[in-house]
């Protein structure tokens, strides 16, 4: 039993991990390989911030709905089926019966709001801001996004330039170990230089594999951001490396600040929530006027108690006199006597007797209820300062981070200035030592020493150009630019 429990558990994952598996395939750009915008559309696609935020959306869109039809009539009916025994009042005559007694209630009311100090206008307006506030909310949930994917991507970019670079340094020191390896075997060299540079191979071979795993964890990074199952070989698009120019900065910190505050949503849904909050200053002071709603019933029921009486008159002729000369009498009926008789009296009959309908208006005035509306307006003036103070933060938050990324790519573009012209440098060095080498006037320590000098200065080069990019990628998104790899 509980082979067959643990085999069914694993089919189920197996199926899960297929279904998963699938959709990621089928949503796998032409050819498999990743761009930067395809990272981006399909990061959006899936992001649960993203969808959270478009839930928000909907229900703030669903809230307007309804405070747009708030303004129509109300209509509502009611039927009630009530049983009662010993004594009681009959609800249509009023009396008081003893005995078992069945009764109908049926009803339909409507009343509408003529006026109750611009509420439901100002709520129509307050839930319009809300649906503009959530939809900013998701522009800069997907503006978010698209950087953090957009800086995973250049990470991806700068490690697979570091494994080429890895791998063409230990390609030049295998040529190098073949020369060496054929000086040694007709004795112009010494062992221990063939054995320096076979050193030097495995440090090589080292490196490659901690190039390949900064890679993968460089991959893993960006599928995380994309919320991308980890399978598989993922494979971005190719860049070619000398289109990514490094070129000083135009703009100043003010400039890209001025761009970022018209375009940036956090920006626009701050200001937006002051204007809400503005409105909400005029939705409590609704709650100092008076409030008129007018209000219509249709009514009627049935009760098995209610007696329903026909009167039946007994009539006898009676002779008062007689014409004279043809002694004709003259007759007239007369009434004897008048009969009451309890009939029944049927539901449908009775319940078009008890029909009945009012029309009414209702005016509430408030006087004093504990400075509830006094209250509920100093709040919200209140939350309109908050908001205000928030406006500001968010401003201050966007010019510090700018100006903190405007000295980084400064920094970063000098530094990569200052490490081209080591690596010319140290090249023009490794040459000089690379000739002296193959002369015989320089042993292999400073053979190795030079190259690694070079090698390590490569990597730093193309680490402090990326450092560059990703600085120069965030200033232009704060410039509202397009973020591409072109």
């Amino acid at each position: 039993m509980l082979q067959l429990i643990v085999a069914l558990g694993f089919l189920i994952a197996s199926v899960f991990s297929c279904s998963t598996s699938s959709k990621a395939q089928d949503n796998k750009p032409t050819g498999g390989v990743w761009s930067l915008e395809d990272c981006i559309q399909y990061g959006t696609k899936n992001s649960i911030n993203v969808q959270q935020a478009d839930i928000q959306m909907q229900l703030s869109n669903a809230n307007l709905q309804q405070s747009k039809f708030a303004r129509y009539p109300n209509l509502n009916a009611n039927a009630s089926q009530a049983l009662n025994w010993g004594r009681s009042i009959d609800p249509f005559s009023n009396t008081f019966v003893t005995q078992q007694v069945n009764s109908n209630n049926f009803s339909v009311s409507s009343s509408v709001t003529l006026f109750n100090g611009y509420r439901l206008q100002n709520t129509i307006r307050q839930n319009i801001n809300s649906v503009e506030v959530n939809r900013l909310n998701i522009e800069q949930a997907k503006q978010t996004l698209a950087l953090n994917i957009a800086v995973a991507y250049l990470n991806v970019l700068q490690n697979q330039e570091l494994l080429r670079t890895t791998q063409t340094n230990i390609l030049s020191t295998q040529a190098q170990l073949e020369r060496t390896q054929k000086l040694f075997d007709a004795g112009a060299v010494a062992e221990i230089d063939v054995i320096n540079l076979k050193s030097t191979i495995a440090t090589n071979q080292l490196a490659i594999t901690n190039a390949q795993n900064a890679l993968t964890s460089a991959k893993v990074l960006l599928q995380q951001q994309m919320n991308y199952p980890i399978e598989g070989d993922f494979q971005v698009k190719t860049v070619n490396v000398d289109n990514l120019t490094v070129n000083d900065l135009v703009e100043t910190p003010t400039q890209i600040y001025q761009t970022a505050e018209g375009s940036q949503a956090s920006v626009k849904s701050a200001d937006q929530t002051v204007k809400g909050n503005d409105i909400g200053i005029e939705l409590a002071k609704s709650g100092l006027y008076p409030t008129l709603t007018l209000n219509g019933v249709l009514f009627s029921g049935y009760s098995s108690a209610t007696p329903k009486f026909e009167s039946e008159v007994t009539v006898a002729d009676r002779t008062i006199g007689i014409v004279q000369g043809t002694n004709q009498p003259v007759i007239v009926p007369n009434a004897v006597s008048v009969t009451r008789n309890e009939v029944p009296y049927q539901f449908f009959p009775q319940v078009g007797d008890n029909f009945r309908q009012q029309v009414s208006l209702q005016l509430n005035i408030p006087i004093f209820n504990g400075k509830q509306a006094r209250t509920q307006i100093g709040n919200a003036v209140l939350t309109k300062k908050n908001s205000e103070l928030q406006a500001k933060q968010v401003r201050q938050q966007l010019r510090q981070t700018i100006e903190q990324a405007y000295i980084d790519a400064k920094n970063a573009y000098q530094t990569y200035q200052t490490r081209q012209e080591q690596v010319k440098a140290l090249v023009n060095s490794f040459e000089v030592t690379d000739k002296r080498y193959q002369a015989g006037a320089s042993n292999v320590v400073d053979y190795n020493l030079a190259k690694n000098n070079v090698e390590n200065a490569k990597i730093d080069l193309v680490r402090s150009k990326y450092e560059y990019l990703f600085r120069k990628k965030v200033l232009d998104f704060y410039m509202n630019k397009p973020l591409t790899m072109d």
